[in-house]
């Protein structure tokens, strides 16, 4: 709807001046240009045309920006499990993600997805991602309103994989960790899927 709101002026711009100078051209002479109010008008109308356009691309692309960065944010905050996760499924001599890819790259988290379906996290693992579940809770509870910012869609991921953060929190059992740790990730890749 805001997009709309803002390509209104610039749409009215456009047709008033096209229309003008149509109205001009079927009357023009010698002396259109000197005695006819017209071709100010029609010079307001680009003068106007081109400059809502401008601030309305200028505006775009700062909302835009805001929202990617919005999303990072969100993202950044869950870095710890994720890094918990890729250390905890690390092969022998690989190395580990770094910290960009673990806050803004969706395949890492499908790669983590497809490594809780076919290997089982030890426990020093188990026991960081409940140490982490239970300290980043908080932080992640409060983040709800920024997920809202971004749209109903992100809200309602971010609201499940604060749910199974919760659930990890309060975990006692190897099944009771890796549930939530799984949800968390589904409901991650879903929040990733999502398009700012």
């Amino acid at each position: 709807m805001n997009r709309w709101l803002l390509a209104l002026p610039l749409a009215v711009f456009g047709v008033v001046g096209i229309g003008l100078y149509a109205l001009f051209m079927a009357h023009a002479d010698e002396a259109s240009f000197r005695d006819n109010l017209l071709p100010e008008l029609i010079g307001f109308c680009l003068e106007g045309f081109f400059l809502v356009g401008l601030f309305t691309l200028v505006q775009q692309l700062r909302e835009n920006h805001h929202r990617r960065e919005l999303k990072l944010s969100l993202r950044s905050a869950l870095r710890d499990f994720l890094s918990h996760l890729d250390l905890a499924f690390l092969e022998p001599d690989a190395e580990p993600a770094n910290t960009h890819d673990l806050e803004s790259e969706p395949r890492v988290v499908l790669r983590l997805l497809k490594h809780m379906e076919e290997l089982e996290l030890d426990a020093n693992s188990m026991l960081a991602l409940k140490r982490t579940a239970i300290y980043t809770l908080p932080l992640a509870h409060d983040l709800i309103n920024i997920a809202a910012q971004l749209s109903a869609g992100h809200m309602r991921w971010w609201i499940d994989i604060v749910e199974s953060i919760k659930q990890l929190a309060e975990a006692e059992s190897r099944e009771a960790v890796e549930r939530p740790v799984y949800s968390l990730l589904v409901g991650l890749s879903e929040f990733d899927a999502l398009k700012v």
